[in-house]
């Protein structure tokens, strides 16, 4: 059917790969932020026993502040060229992909000039007396063709970065 199949099991492994990262990731910081709310409680009482109740939280808000302020410098520096080149790989994958379909035959090669024609003549004239079923049927299931298109749009995004912004950091415009 036109190749929706592909698209259809494609969108299916993106989503189920996606809710499989997902409940990893939970499944791993869930009990990561119970032990540091466990830590932070036996942290805040032994301050209070030892400091006035005013200094100790002081003191637990500068390791919080301290903490998040490490990881946004970490956040800030870390190397743009990991990303760069996981895009890179995927846009030759992408590449090796386009190659490898563009060199399989197509459906419509396998019509002549006279074969198409014939076939352009048959569906427009019964254009007319499918137009109301077809819409009929696309209405009906609306919400299926939105989710649909909104998986083609998301898988056919390009993951490049913009050039422009490389230019403008240097005051060069881009040309």
């Amino acid at each position: 059917m036109l190749g929706l199949g592909f698209l259809y099991r494609k969108a299916q492994a993106t989503v189920d790969n996606a809710i499989a990262q997902l409940v990893w990731g939970l499944l791993m910081v869930v009990p990561l932020l119970v032990a540091l709310g466990f830590t932070t409680a036996a942290g805040s009482n032994y301050l209070h026993r030892h400091y006035e109740p005013e200094i100790a939280n002081l003191i637990l808000a500068g390791v919080f502040f301290a903490i998040s302020a490490a990881i946004a410098i970490g956040y800030a520096v870390r190397k743009p060229e990991t990303a760069a080149s996981e895009e890179a790989k995927a846009q030759e994958e992408a590449d090796k992909q386009a190659e490898s379909e563009s060199a399989s035959d197509s459906p419509l090669s396998a019509f002549s000039n006279a074969d198409r024609d014939i076939l352009l003549a048959a569906l427009t004239s019964a254009a007319p007396y499918a137009i109301r079923p077809v819409l009929t049927t696309a209405f009906r299931n609306l919400p299926l063709l939105l989710v649909l298109a909104v998986a083609a749009f998301v898988m056919s995004r390009s993951t490049a970065p913009a050039e422009t912004s490389a230019g403008a950091t240097d005051g060069v415009p881009a040309e």
